[in-house]
């Protein structure tokens, strides 16, 4: 019974409060619009990046692994994020690797090939572009696209197969020499 007796107390201050709200997401959109800005900006300056290679029609997945891409960045410095054809976008992946190379299907919207023949190195690692996981819970993918050496990090879903991926990964990469 004594709930019924409560009310709450009455609103005060309505202009102020419609102020600060008011700031707040002008704050918001600014920072909204920074970040979208630095990112073009970031993809003018790697406009000589090439398109990634299209999957060829002959493409036969001998494995296929789930889980989520993180980003590339350029090999020699896994804090500088590439973002031109939308390699510096953390998605949910599928992985298909074939002795062609590695297919990557991102959410079904687009996918890139990474040939055989440009992979330099597949090694596991715990950071890329910013994130950082536990000790060899990456699989960096270091691979040329054009002129630019790329470190592409990919982490499947389940360890067991982040250490297939690994696994048959490096050893494709062991019988290629």
């Amino acid at each position: 019974m004594m709930l019924l007796g409560l009310e709450s107390a009455e609103v005060t201050q309505i202009p102020q409060r419609i102020l600060l709200t008011a700031v707040m997401v002008l704050v918001l959109v600014w920072a909204v619009y920074g970040i979208r800005r630095s990112w073009r900006k970031k993809a003018i300056g790697q406009a000589d990046i090439p398109v990634p290679n299209s999957v060829p029609i002959d493409f036969i997945a001998e494995q296929t692994f789930v889980g989520r891409y993180l980003a590339s960045t350029y090999a020699n410095d896994w804090l500088k994020r590439i973002v031109v054809h939308g390699l510096g976008a953390p998605s949910r992946v599928v992985v298909d690797v074939s002795t062609l190379g590695i297919r990557m299907n991102f959410n079904q919207t687009r996918e890139i090939f990474i040939p055989s023949a440009d992979i330099s190195l597949v090694r596991a690692d715990r950071a890329i572009a910013g994130r950082a996981f536990e000790k060899d819970g990456i699989a960096v993918i270091l691979w040329k696209l054009g002129t630019t050496e790329i470190a592409s990090g990919f982490r499947a879903d389940t360890s067991e197969d982040h250490a297939r991926f690994l696994e048959m990964t490096i050893s494709k990469q062991e019988s290629g020499k």
